[in-house]
């Protein structure tokens, strides 16, 4: 388990955001951050226009879009619970961890995905490549199946994961976090134009993540 890179602007960031988060409210504004903390969200939200690749977050509850830099995406308390058994990449059975689950359960972020605002034929195979390369901490995003075998898309001790959206699809993941604090995750999308043959990127993206202790 990895601890939270201490750099003087965490310390900085993370003053911001306590900041922001005193109150409990599910979104709110304070200063150049959002804070969003409950209610189903598109953390990745993707969009293609005027020959542009975007990456956005989609508060679904707020009927609100948000670039990236402008939202702190804060997992509560409740998110916190121990490692199950066969989940070895979380870290040891029974270890604290925190877990924003890929179903949708009340005072949580129910964070996910969404290509919906990427029409049908303008990708190759209406496909796009989301890629995580980087994260400040102990970051796990991963999906179960039906029998309840987890396939991990990203791990921070890994390196970079990637996995494949459709246009017009929406998906949700399982969020872990190893400990309390201040973490970034350094996000891509691209894709290959179906007319072109071009590939088209949004360059590399942060995201900001508070969990709460």
């Amino acid at each position: 388990m990895r601890t939270v890179t201490k750099y003087a602007a965490v310390a900085a960031a993370a003053a911001a955001v306590l900041a922001a988060t005193a109150a409990p409210a599910t979104a709110q504004g304070s200063g150049r951050y959002t804070v969003l903390s409950e209610g189903h969200v598109d953390v990745f939200g993707l969009a293609y226009e005027d020959g542009a690749l975007d990456l956005h977050v989609h508060d679904e509850e707020h009927a609100a879009e948000y670039a990236p830099a402008e939202v702190v995406l804060k997992a509560n308390n409740e998110a916190k619970t121990t490692v199950p058994a066969g989940y070895d990449f979380l870290g040891t059975a029974g270890d604290d961890v925190w877990i924003l689950p890929d179903t949708e359960v009340a005072g949580l972020l129910f964070a996910g995905y969404g290509a919906e605002e990427i029409a049908p034929g303008d990708f190759a195979n209406d496909t796009l490549t989301l890629t995580v390369h980087d994260a400040w901490g102990d970051v796990d995003l991963y999906t179960v199946d039906d029998f309840g075998t987890p396939a991990v898309e990203f791990d921070s001790d890994q390196g970079p994961g990637s996995w494949q959206v459709t246009a017009g699809s929406h998906g949700h993941l399982n969020w872990a976090f190893g400990e309390a604090g201040l973490y970034k995750l350094t996000v891509e999308a691209e894709g290959v134009l179906a007319a072109t043959g071009e590939t088209v990127s949004t360059g590399e993206v942060d995201y900001w993540f508070w969990v709460e202790a």
